[in-house]
């Protein structure tokens, strides 16, 4: 049996296998050469560390130090953005139609909430929104998440309530319209941010919304604010002061409102201007929204039909034809003219009347009668070249410059693109197309004795501290187009087309009437006319001789057996520039028996109006009108009448702010116009009879400038 113990190797001699290494075995002794090498490689190891070091010192230090200090901040500091308050905009008398107020937003900080599902779940029913969707605004590392902007007391009452950690509130400002829809695509509208999105929002945005504040606070390790460091209040933005006129404005939309109803069109406009300054005392377009909830509204009812759609002018362009004619000597107002019964011969194309055939007719009763037979002779006595000067002169194929935004320039061939028919067609309305605000500007050049004047809906900026900057006026605002004479004789002569012309339905007790009515077939995707699809004009200016208004209606597509400019469009006209008239004080210019048509008068219920002086029954003295007329109001009155036809501001509120309602009972419509107008109140008319029966309030009562009133006939 063969024995082995540890450390013992039979084979070795017995001598144990382990043993001690000789000293011949070890490593040699390192040369001076190795260990200078060990050193300067231990050094550079040492040096690339330290570079490497300094070099990620000096990219945390120089080239990231911006970003890192801003992470810094935004853990240690905390910037609230105050809103500033936007300018209000106010009418020409100072009623206000856009203004800021300041409202609360509710907002969380998530690194402040530990259960963000109860949280969520408790909101949920106050806030009207889904658990699921406050719950991913909830979670997170965030300091800072928006639940709802600019909230109602009562709401936030209710999420007080509830005592929620991590939710809390911030004073933002809202923009409020306390008139809703009224002029609403002049005003336009403001985003939840407080960013002007339409109308003079936006383009006076920069302006109008003032400049932000800023709080800047710290904060400590879970998100919560210690304290404030610095704090930068906010700037109230500048108002704007408007040339609209509240009370117009409601007349002009009422009257669309109701046209609206009466025709079932599919769009409306109606323009007030006055023609001395380019002001624009009205603009109102249908559809239309409300700007206090603009993401509601349909595109179609945000669009400004008065500047963005251009549609063909159709007989009201004769206007202009007829102008450029008599400023240029090609025809005289007294001229007959043979209109070809009916009909004429242009190259390959027969043009022909639309209702009616004439033979001879005066200048004055093509104007009248509307006919296109002869605009079209008359507008070929003119050179291409001198048709086009006028056309362009009246500011048509181009922009007026009316600060609202997103202005059309309309439709107007260059010379060179005019075919064989151009002449032909544009001298009635056809082959171009206009804004109504262009239109507009046109009629108020000739109400203007033949001078173009840029219309404008900014009277003025008004600073927070109150100075008015008026708006500032350029060399291009205004030009001669036509001669004064030939203006005076071209608005002699459109009278005629509210006395036995086309438009009857315009004519006014009291006051003289000029304009010319349209009708104009639209065009379809092909570029054909289409059936049955039409544009409704009538373009006026009152008092005829002297006009302080200038007024054009535009009703897009009416429904029903009536579509032409004299049955649908005249009458708006009417009924919006007989209050208008009354409001302004702008006194009666018919003193003697008128010559309005009868029928149409009497249909009307105008009936006192058109009787003769020697006919009329006499009013029980002293009348209201008489009594104005001589006491200390009546230079008052020839004061505002006077500053209304030269174009200057009109202060319409008495001193006082009240006004007396005068006595109309037994008195005719032409005498209860007068009387309304010396005490610029503005009234609903009933018509029944020749005299006025009944009024509220009665005769003597105080009564506000603008407040409803009531004169049955």
């Amino acid at each position: 049996m063969t024995t082995r113990r540890r450390g013992f190797d039979a084979a070795a001699g017995g001598r144990a296998a382990r043993r001690r290494p000789h000293w011949k075995d070890r490593d040699p002794v390192p040369t001076t050469a190795a260990r200078r090498a060990r050193v300067v490689l231990l050094a550079l190891s040492v040096a690339v560390g330290l570079m490497a070091l300094v070099a990620r010192c000096a990219w945390l230090q120089i080239f990231k130090a911006s970003e890192l200090l801003e992470q810094a901040r935004s853990q240690q500091e905390q910037t609230i953005t105050l809103d500033p308050l936007r300018g209000a905009i106010v009418d020409r008398n100072g009623k206000e139609l856009a203004v800021s107020l300041d409202v609360d937003s509710l907002f969380a900080q998530p690194t402040a909430i530990d259960d963000a599902g109860a949280v969520a779940r408790r909101l949920e029913p106050i806030l009207g929104m889904r658990a699921a969707e406050l719950r991913e605004r909830l979670q997170g590392d965030r300091h800072f998440a928006w639940l709802k902007r600019k909230i109602t007391p009562e709401l936030r009452r209710k999420v007080e309530a509830l005592h929620l950690d991590g939710i809390g509130f911030v004073r933002e400002s809202r923009r409020y319209y306390p008139k809703r829809a009224l002029a609403a695509h002049v005003l336009g509208a403001c985003g939840v941010d407080n960013q002007g999105l339409d109308g003079l929002e936006f383009l006076y945005d920069k302006a109008i919304q003032g400049t932000p504040g800023r709080i800047l606070a710290l904060r400590d390790g879970r998100g919560g604010r210690v304290f404030d460091r610095s704090r930068v209040d906010p700037i109230v933005g500048d108002g704007l002061a408007l040339t609209i006129d509240e009370i117009i404005q409601y007349a002009a939309e009422r009257e669309l409102d109701t046209a609206m109803q009466e025709t079932g069109a599919d769009g409306a406009t109606v323009v007030v201007l006055r023609p001395q300054t380019g002001e624009v005392l009205a603009l109102a377009s249908r559809p239309t929204f409300d700007p206090n909830n603009y993401a509601a509204a349909a595109d179609a009812a945000r669009r400004d039909r008065a500047v963005t759609d251009y549609y063909e002018p159709g007989s009201t362009f004769k206007v202009v034809t007829a102008a450029a004619a008599l400023d240029r000597g090609r025809v005289h107002p007294n001229e007959v003219i043979w209109c070809e019964n009916g009909s004429i011969q242009i190259a390959n194309h027969l043009y022909k009347e639309d209702r009616l055939s004439y033979g001879n007719l005066t200048f004055t009763d093509i104007l009248a009668k509307s006919s296109n037979v002869g605009a079209i002779k008359i507008g070929r006595r003119l050179r291409p070249d001198e048709f086009i000067a006028t056309i362009r002169g009246f500011g048509f194929g181009s922009k007026t410059g009316i600060d609202l935004p997103g202005e059309s320039t309309g439709l107007l061939r260059d010379l060179p693109q005019w075919s064989g028919l151009s002449q032909a067609s544009l001298s009635m309305g056809q082959e171009i197309g206009t804004t109504p605000m262009q239109l507009a500007s046109m009629l108020a050049a000739l109400a203007n004795d033949g001078v173009w004047v840029r219309p404008h809906v900014v009277q003025a900026t008004i600073a927070p501290d109150g100075r008015r900057a008026p708006r500032p006026r350029g060399p291009d605002d205004a030009r001669r187009v036509i001669s004064a004479a030939t203006a005076r004789v071209l608005r002699k002569t459109l009278q005629s087309v509210t006395v036995d012309g086309t438009a009857k339905a315009a004519a006014l007790p009291g006051y003289s009437v000029g304009g010319k009515t349209g009708t104009a077939q639209k065009i379809d995707g092909t570029g054909r006319y289409a059936r049955g699809k039409y544009v409704s004009w009538f373009a006026g200016f009152v008092p005829a001789d002297a006009p302080a208004l200038a007024i054009v209606v535009m009703i897009d597509e009416p429904k029903g057996p009536k579509f032409h400019g004299g049955d649908i469009a005249a009458p708006v006209f009417a009924r919006v520039a007989l209050p208008a008239l009354q409001y302004l004080g702008v006194q009666p210019d018919r003193q003697g028996p008128l010559v309005f048509d009868r029928a149409v008068v009497a249909e009307r219920g105008f009936q006192g109006a058109i009787a003769p002086a020697r006919d009329r029954r006499p009013a029980t003295p002293p009348t209201a009108v008489s009594a104005v007329r001589r006491g200390a109001g009546a230079g008052r009155e020839a004061e505002v009448l006077r500053a209304s036809l030269a174009g200057s501001p009109v202060r319409l509120a008495p001193a006082a702010g009240r006004a007396t309602m005068p006595e109309l009972t037994g008195l005719s419509m032409r005498q209860a116009s007068e009387a309304l107008a010396a005490a610029r109140l503005t009234c609903r008319n009933q018509v029944g009879g020749p005299h006025v029966t009944r009024q509220e309030p009665p005769g003597g009562s105080e009564i506000a400038p603008g407040a409803a009133c009531l004169v049955v006939y």
